[in-house]
């Protein structure tokens, strides 16, 4: 079951040209219900164009320090909900949002002793700064390594609180900016590589062979976050793999990159069954249509917020039959092997399709 609470917006920032950051107040009666891990994500919901939209934005603030909650938008291209946070979302307005959710996050401790490896690129700083913030104020015996990927300098969303952050903390917090395609300037003619204050290139294999090389662990019992596109995602793991970086010390958050495979059309009229909020439903699934969109259209009232194959907050089981997952960005080989499958993505490729909803 779904269920949503109306937040009030705080205070809105603006963090670059195509980006905001929001802030909500969060009730006193809510505020156990609004603990949240460093790395979570709330879902919002807007009645957009007719129809209920829900996104998800991870939380950039940290629940270790007085903040309130804070997300972070940016701009897509024909971005629905993006485009109208930005352009129109103000202070005092009520949102709609769920409890915090989300799988990638960080155990921090206070008798934690740990490096950090952090590495993301453009709007996936937002759930790395929430971890990087909680490290650096609890665990004061962890390093910190974070490499952050963006196009140029006016692109680098949190700049200013990221320099904060490495004065503060310069004895056990590095930070490397890389960008693609920087700005330059005259003076740049007489600089040397050595001149400049960020690297020139992307967070790809060859970035992140060169990042561990220069910033060996300092701690052995070390971890590694990544959230960025999906091709950054598997570079860097990559990367990680061939210095026989274990899978279970590797985590990992897609904000997209992943090409939907729409080739597929799968069965017409499947007969679906789904257990569902302690209760079994029985319905058809018209053609083309997801498992989640069969059950919403009919009005049920299934658990789920992207509709992108990113946040696994519709992760069912498939007890019976055969699906294609469109897109996969959050259930890993095991989790699929498990019969697990993401019901925004799933359509159904057999007669019969049988699925037990985890939450």
């Amino acid at each position: 079951m779904s269920e949503f609470y109306p937040l009030q917006v705080l205070n809105i920032k603006k963090e670059t040209e195509d980006a905001v950051s929001i802030t909500f107040d969060i009730p006193q009666e809510l505020y156990s219900k609004f603990i949240y891990k460093p790395g979570q994500y709330l879902t919002l919901r807007f009645h957009l164009n007719g129809k209920e939209v829900r996104r998800s934005y991870s939380l950039c603030s940290s629940p270790f320090l007085e903040e309130y909650p804070k997300i972070a938008v940016k701009r897509v291209k024909n971005g629905l909900v993006s485009n109208h946070i930005n352009d129109t979302v103000k202070v005092g307005d009520s949102i709609d949002i769920m409890l915090p959710e989300g799988r990638f996050y960080a155990d921090v401790k206070e008798t934690n002793y740990k490096t950090y490896y952090l590495f993301c690129a453009g709007s996936g700083i937002t759930p790395i700064l929430s971890i990087l913030k909680s490290v650096l104020h609890t665990e004061a015996r962890s390093f910190v390594y974070m490499i952050y990927g963006n196009r140029h300098q006016e692109s680098i969303m949190f700049n200013d609180e990221l320099s904060a952050l490495q004065e503060q903390y310069k004895d056990r917090f590095v930070l490397i900016h890389t960008l693609s395609r920087p700005n330059s300037s005259w003076s740049d003619l007489w600089k040397t590589k050595n001149d400049y204050s960020y690297k020139k290139g992307r967070v790809d294999t060859k970035m992140v062979e060169w990042f561990i090389n220069e910033f060996p662990p300092y701690a052995q019992n070390a971890e590694y976050y990544i959230c960025g596109p999906g091709t950054m995602i598997e570079n860097t793991k990559t990367a990680l793999k061939g210095i026989d970086v274990p899978n279970t010390r590797i985590f990992t958050e897609s904000f997209g990159g992943a090409i939907e495979d729409a080739s597929v059309k799968g069965f017409k009229n499947a007969k679906l069954i789904a257990h569902l909020n302690n209760q079994r439903v029985e319905l058809t699934i018209p053609e083309g249509k997801t498992i989640l969109r069969a059950l919403i259209d009919k009005g049920q009232n299934p658990p789920y917020s992207c509709e992108g194959g990113v946040c696994s907050t519709c992760v069912c089981k498939l007890k019976q039959g055969e699906v294609h997952m469109k897109k996969n960005l959050s259930l890993d080989d095991k989790e699929v092997k498990q019969g697990n499958i993401l019901s925004c993505q799933s359509i159904p490729l057999s007669e019969i399709i049988e699925v037990e909803y985890l939450k």
